[in-house]
C-alpha cells in the first residue's frame, strides 16, 4: 500500500510540474504575440516590383531635335514646300529630341508593397534596389521601411 501511495504521489506530483510548465509555456507564447499585436507600423512585404521610369527632358533635347529636324527637312523640296517641310522637320525633331533625351535619362523605380500586421497596406518607392522580398518582416522608419 505504502509503494502505491508514493507512486500516486511520485504521478499527481509530475503532472502538477508538466502542467506548470505548460502553463508558463503558453504565457510566454502569449505575451509575443502581444508584443507582435502592439507593433502598429510592423508588417510583411506582399511584393516588390521594378519599372522603367522615363527621365526629365530638359530645353537641349527640344532645341537640339528641332534644329536637326529643320535642317533635314530644309533639304526636301522646293519653293513653299521647303519652308513647310523645314517647318514640319523642325517640329519633329523637337518631338523626337525630347523623347531621346526622356529615354536616356531613364531610371529603374521599386516598389515594395507592405500589408501591416493590423490589415492596412501601403506600398513605398524607391529609387535603388532596397534588398527586400516578398514575405521579409518590416518595420516604419520615417516615410520609409526597413527590415525589422
Amino acid at each position: 500500500m505504502m509503494k502505491l501511495n508514493v507512486a500516486l504521489a511520485l504521478v499527481l506530483a509530475l503532472g502538477s510540474v508538466t502542467g506548470a510548465a505548460q502553463a508558463r509555456g503558453g504565457d510566454h507564447d502569449h505575451h509575443r504575440n502581444d508584443a507582435r499585436a502592439v507593433c502598429r507600423d510592423c508588417g510583411k512585404v506582399t511584393a516588390v516590383r521594378s519599372a522603367r521610369q522615363n527621365g526629365q527632358a530638359n530645353a537641349l533635347g527640344v532645341v537640339g531635335g528641332g534644329a536637326v529636324g529643320g535642317l533635314l527637312g530644309n533639304q526636301v523640296g522646293r519653293g513653299s514646300g521647303r519652308t513647310v517641310a523645314t517647318v514640319a522637320g523642325a517640329i519633329g525633331g523637337a518631338y523626337a529630341g525630347k523623347k531621346i533625351q526622356e529615354r536616356a535619362n531613364a531610371r529603374t523605380v521599386w516598389t515594395v508593397d507592405v500589408q501591416y500586421d493590423n490589415g492596412q497596406r501601403r506600398s513605398f518607392r524607391f529609387n535603388n534596389q532596397p534588398g527586400m522580398q516578398r514575405g521579409d518582416r518590416v518595420r516604419n522608419a520615417g516615410n520609409s521601411i526597413r527590415r525589422s
